[in-house]
């Protein structure tokens, strides 16, 4: 069984070091990369009535310029009897919204874990534990919009599961903020308690105003994104610019992130094998020679066999077996080896194995007067490229034997050749 599969297939870089992050710019920025905005919108009115005494009476996504730069902008217009929830009620309610919407549990996990950032954060601040603790902002029907959109909108674009998330340092504004509490400096301190946990790099500014909310903050807790003072390397696929409502004289108000795939994507491939192990303790070397030559017998079907010396619980000297060989014929080894060892019990594992595409050719080579044509494998990358080249064993032993010359120096000269002549002009 061949799939095709990526060591890491997606990176997103978060831009958030000239006007920071708040849920609802991520979430513009997503959409303008490419995420479903109907779905988004379809699936966020259901969770209007798990939020009581709330009604979303609009949502939309639009089009928008901030200082020349095309963006996408978030609006919402909802009426609360109240925005201000126990911790653990809004814990409880985004639980069922993610019910409500069919969640992914990655999903789930997302939104879960960022609104436990923030009472993670808001707890430590007040001196409060969770069950004491009332959410006032962030208890509103707007975080929910935030995390429950953010959420679909990655799931949307295959993010969940297969990205790697990288974060700038994080602009944090100045200024101060009036709100709950009253006037406080910017940022407030559970947004500097959330990045002081993900040990992110702050930048104070570039506006005296809160542009990094705790919202926005906890999303990047939740995604697991690293800190990276330049972009890795990466090919772009999407890029996506989100904008707030707060409009600044001379900057631009963006959240700005970029979606690509790594250099290394498709350039192994995996497939599915059996590993089979057993402990011998009573099995003398030859039979053991025995076994090998006839599990050799499946070719290619068996990739590996070794065998491990080791000590049981009783101090008793045991062979550790261990044969890894394809799904199709593992029952023909499993029978091999009850029948040659007298084994009572064999463990089975099955295992997805990376391995590069492998194929053979054949070079004819002469060594004092002896001609003999050599096998050789060569694996290569998805891309072409050569990453392994290998005489066969035994043809080296064959045309060692013939030349009179030692294995090693037949080696080595068969190596030299194989480099000097191209390896496009070798027979396959």
């Amino acid at each position: 069984m061949n799939v095709q599969v990526y060591i890491v297939s997606k990176l997103v870089c978060v831009d958030t070091h000239i006007c920071g992050i708040s849920g609802d710019m991520f979430l513009s920025s997503l959409v303008n990369a490419g995420a479903n905005k109907d779905k988004i919108i379809k699936k966020i009115n259901l969770i209007e009535k798990e939020f009581p005494g709330s009604n979303i009476r609009k949502i939309s996504f639009k089009n928008v310029k901030v200082n020349g730069i095309q963006a996408t902008r978030l609006y919402v217009r909802v009426e609360e009897e109240t925005r201000e929830r126990n911790a653990l009620e809004m814990l409880r309610i985004l639980n069922n919204c993610c019910k409500k919407v069919e969640m992914s549990t990655r999903g789930t996990e997302l939104v879960t874990n960022s609104l436990k950032a923030i009472i993670r954060a808001e707890s430590y601040v007040h001196g409060l534990k969770p069950k004491e603790l009332h959410l006032h902002e962030s208890g509103s029907i707007d975080t929910g919009i935030d995390l429950i959109g953010c959420a679909i909108a990655l799931e949307d674009l295959g993010l969940l599961d297969d990205a790697e998330f990288f974060v700038s340092g994080v602009a944090i504004g100045g200024g101060v903020t009036e709100f709950s509490h009253g006037i406080v400096s910017n940022p407030t301190s559970a947004v500097l308690e959330i990045l002081r946990i993900m040990k992110i790099p702050i930048i104070g500014g570039p506006v005296p105003s809160e542009i990094t909310t705790p919202t926005g903050a906890a999303i990047l807790f939740g995604l697991g994104a690293k800190s990276t003072k330049y972009y890795p390397e990466f090919i772009i696929t999407n890029i996506g610019c989100g904008t707030g409502t707060k409009v600044f004289e001379k900057v631009p108000n963006i959240l700005r992130i970029c979606i690509g795939n790594s250099p290394l994507r498709e350039m192994v491939s995996k497939d599915l094998v059996s590993v089979l192990e057993t402990n011998i303790d009573d099995m003398t070397g030859e039979v053991m020679g025995y076994l090998i030559e006839k599990i050799a017998k499946y070719g290619d079907q068996v990739k590996d066999v070794t065998i491990v010396n080791g000590l049981t619980k009783k101090n008793r000297p045991v062979h550790i077996l261990k044969i890894i060989c394809s799904v199709e014929i593992e029952m023909k080894v499993v029978n091999l080896i009850f029948v040659e060892t007298g084994s009572l019990g064999i463990r089975r594992m099955l295992c997805e194995r990376f391995k590069l595409d492998r194929y053979s050719l054949s070079m004819p080579v002469k060594l004092n007067n002896v001609k003999q044509t050599i096998s050789i494998k060569v694996a290569k990358d998805s891309n072409g490229n050569f990453m392994g080249i290998k005489p066969e064993y035994e043809d080296i032993k064959k045309l060692s034997i013939k030349a009179g010359i030692s294995f090693k120096e037949t080696q080595s000269k068969v190596n030299s050749l194989i480099f000097q002549k191209r390896l496009n002009d070798i027979k396959s």
